[in-house]
């Protein structure tokens, strides 16, 4: 478990994780659990189920951005949260957007990806502490090829809320991917980096 110093400063858990082999209670969701156990900054553990949103972040837009000094000063993903603090999209990622592409909707529908003969299908699932300080939120994906499942995924970003501000977080974001039932380049890879996350605000 990740140790997280407790600041006054709203602390951020967000773990999204992507992953063809489910774990938890099994559906027929296009091979999406129906259920998952998360824990919580604070150490607790929630039973949450598919579509569940964490509700601090409802109906807002965030720009994700590499804070390394290598980094291009371009958000590596957008991320919409819906009216219940689900997560409905990564829009323009470049994280893996070989496999799956640059907009990921999480629906649990059927989508195409980048890949020709390739689809995808994917959910959140999420919760909050109890005084809405910490939040873990968990997002999966299955790719499938011909009906088989083809290529795995899990991406996790650890932060917290910059003081009082509400608009900005910063943390760690890692991914791993892995492919195995096509050959497509660079489609097993490993990353880790710091973030910068802000909330847009019209």
């Amino acid at each position: 478990m990740l140790n997280f110093v407790n600041h006054s400063r709203l602390v951020v858990a967000c773990c999204f994780v992507f992953a063809v082999v489910a774990s938890g209670c099994g559906s027929a969701n296009n091979g999406l659990p129906s259920t998952i156990t998360v824990e919580l900054p604070d150490g607790t553990a929630e039973v949450v189920t598919l579509g569940s949103g964490v509700v601090s972040f409802a109906d807002s837009e965030w720009q994700f951005f590499q804070t390394s000094p290598a980094a291009q000063g371009l958000p590596f993903a957008t991320i919409i949260f819906g009216p219940d603090g689900e997560l409905e999209a990564f829009e323009n990622s470049t994280i893996a957007n070989s496999i799956f592409g640059s907009n990921v909707y999480f629906d649990g529908a059927l989508h195409p990806t980048a890949q020709t003969g390739l689809s995808y299908a994917a959910a959140t699932f999420g919760a909050q502490t109890a005084d809405a300080k910490g939040f873990a939120f968990e997002g999966r994906i299955t790719a499938f090829a011909a009906g088989l499942e083809a290529a795995s995924a899990t991406a996790t970003a650890v932060g917290e809320f910059e003081g009082d501000d509400i608009n900005t977080v910063r943390g760690t974001f890692t991914f791993s991917s892995r492919v195995t039932l096509l050959n497509i380049p660079e489609g097993n890879m490993d990353m880790s980096f710091d973030f910068m996350g802000t909330r847009v605000v019209d």
